[in-house]
């Protein structure tokens, strides 16, 4: 698409002026439609611009794409304790496959299913307030807002996906399946919920069309911010999708464009000189939660292990699905020095629960993410056993395995595979590296804009945590009598585990009081800049231990409307 430079004013765009006094928001994502709703609902008229179809030609994939690097190789690095062995999470495609543009935003990617056949849905989990606070020994700071203004809102955050009913109270969801008793003091079960992705991509959408001081402007993609002398933004100027620019003028503008886009657009506000950034913090930061397996429980009888998996398999509870699993308790990772960490027990066939089975991982990770070397070295490994290798790569490709993004394997009737072993999986906190950032890459977008580049690196500290709670784990298993356990290492992982994603971008335009450690301030206003506020994943000083972003980041934004509000 090419940019026609020439200014068209908003209101002939749209057939309708725009109110001056109006909150622009950027983003028609679950944050962006939870803020524009709070403000709207008490009387502040709220601009919402929504990408809409702008990215049909290639359902927006053209306009999230962008590359990985290594942080610890990287020139400027800064961090020593980062890890040049091995990758965090390097797959090619990992922001593509992450982001999305248009009505809904990343809702349209929500892929958990309960059932193999069952609806897209999205984890949600509240953070402990514990998760809040500062480790100063992995170099985590506290949140800068007060964490009880942002706990006390999951409730409103809850309802905002439909599920005003719910809690995460345990309690509140027994049915006739018990779990592997663990030391409640150490390891207390933990509770996700899973709401619809349509609850946002049409309900909340609808909503947000339908209220009186909702003006949304669909069909709009933010190309570039203009200021006064960086002290105030004066105008956003969009593209639309005849590519057109459109500019918009308003009281106070906020980003609401998720965890990478948000950085990036201040990058580039900062390459054309309409935003400071004296202390090099935009795009800094950056952090995911690292998924990774413990080991495997296995040696139990079939019937026995299947009984035992039930408990932890997706089970509709009160109208709505949930997983139960277990979390280090905030008071025990202090005490033995873990990151925060949880753990799922997924059901798998004997065959993965092998050296074989690693190796196929290995390498299919490695064609995954381009690695030749790696690739190269797991083949002697993998051809080992050539029928147990064929078998396992041609059961990765072309069925269904079960994980904690897809549920089933203690029901008979959805089971895609036999249950003889349960599969320790773990989402853990990461520690920020002021390294591990986004960065603007030489390729462009068809809008001109210069793509992301996301260095992402171990850092030491990491693994040496990830390693320990994963030894931590197999001994608790162990005291439990219930079957063997065996350790990733004792079937051939090396000292770096292996790191998947659960695709939550936090950091990089992180909330801090000190504009040298961070972007925005306690109110997530951009230090220094009047009018410009961010919400979302982007502000976040820490991941909140292990808990998926999205409902903190949807009460997040709820408070700060609030501080407007009064």
């Amino acid at each position: 698409m090419n940019v026609n430079n020439s200014h068209t004013d908003a209101s002939a765009a749209s057939g309708r002026p725009i109110n001056p006094k109006s909150v622009c928001v950027v983003g028609s994502g679950p944050v962006g439609m939870a803020f524009a709703l709070r403000m709207a609902n008490v009387g502040q008229p709220v601009t919402l611009i929504d990408s809409g179809s702008f990215a049909a030609q290639d359902n927006g994939r053209e306009l999230c794409l962008g590359t990985i690097a290594s942080a610890a190789n990287a020139k400027d690095r800064t961090d020593p304790t980062l890890v040049k062995e091995g990758t965090l999470y390097s797959m090619r495609e990992y922001l593509a496959m992450s982001r999305h543009v248009g009505s809904g935003g990343t809702a349209w990617r929500w892929s958990v299913r309960a059932r193999p056949s069952g609806e897209a849905r999205v984890r949600i989990v509240a953070g402990h307030l514990a998760d809040f606070e500062a480790r100063p020994e992995f170099d985590i700071p506290a949140w800068s807002a007060p964490p009880a203004e942002i706990y006390n809102r999951y409730p409103d955050a809850l309802a905002f996906f439909d599920l005003g009913n719910h809690s995460f109270e345990v309690d509140a969801y027994q049915d006739a399946f018990s779990p592997i008793p663990l030391p409640p003091s150490l390891l207390p079960t933990r509770l996700f919920h899973f709401p619809q992705a349509a609850v946002i991509c049409q309900n909340r959408m609808n909503d947000v069309k339908a209220h009186p001081g909702i003006d949304v402007r669909s069909g709009l993609h933010l190309l570039r911010i203009e200021t006064n002398k960086q002290k105030r933004v004066t105008a956003l100027i969009m593209v639309d999708q005849d590519g057109a620019e459109v500019r918009l003028e308003a009281e106070h503008y906020v980003l609401a464009l998720g965890g990478i886009e948000n950085s990036r657009q201040l990058l580039l506000a900062k390459q054309e000189g309409a935003l400071a950034d004296p202390h090099d913090v935009f795009g800094r930061w950056f952090c995911d939660h690292p998924h990774t397996r413990f080991g495997f429980l296995t040696g139990a009888d079939p019937e026995g292990l299947t009984e035992a998996a039930s408990w932890y398999d997706f089970q509709d509870v009160n109208g709505t699905p949930v997983l139960r699993g277990h979390e280090i308790s905030p008071a025990a990772a202090r005490q033995l020095g873990l990151l925060r960490f949880s753990i799922d027990l997924v059901g798998r066939s004997a065959d993965w629960c092998s050296k074989t089975g690693f190796f196929v991982v290995n390498a299919k990770d490695a064609l995954e993410r381009g690695d030749v070397k790696t690739l190269v070295s797991a083949i002697p490994k993998v051809m080992s056993a050539p029928a147990q290798s064929f078998r396992l790569a041609y059961a990765a490709r072309t069925k269904l395995l079960h994980s904690t993004a897809i549920g089933g394997w203690s029901d008979p009737s959805e089971r895609q595979h036999s249950v003889e072993t349960l599969a320790v999986d773990a989402m853990v906190a990461q520690r920020p590296s002021p390294d591990n950032r986004v960065r603007l890459g030489k390729t462009r977008d068809r809008l001109g804009r210069h793509l992301p580049v996301l260095q992402w690196s171990w850092s030491r500290k990491e693994v040496n945590a990830i390693n320990q709670a994963s030894e931590f784990m197999a001994e608790v298993f162990r005291k439990t009598g219930l079957g063997s356990y065996l350790t990733m290492q004792e079937l051939g992982q090396g000292e770096v585990p292996r790191g998947g994603t659960g695709f939550h971008h936090m950091g990089g335009t992180r909330q801090s009081d000190d504009p040298t450690e961070g972007v925005v301030n306690a109110e997530n206003r951009v230090h220094g800049v009047e009018n410009l506020t961010l919400i979302g994943t982007s502000i976040f000083p820490n991941t909140v231990g292990y808990a998926n972003p999205t409902l903190t980041a949807v009460a997040d934004a709820l408070r700060v409307a609030d501080r407007w509000a009064h």
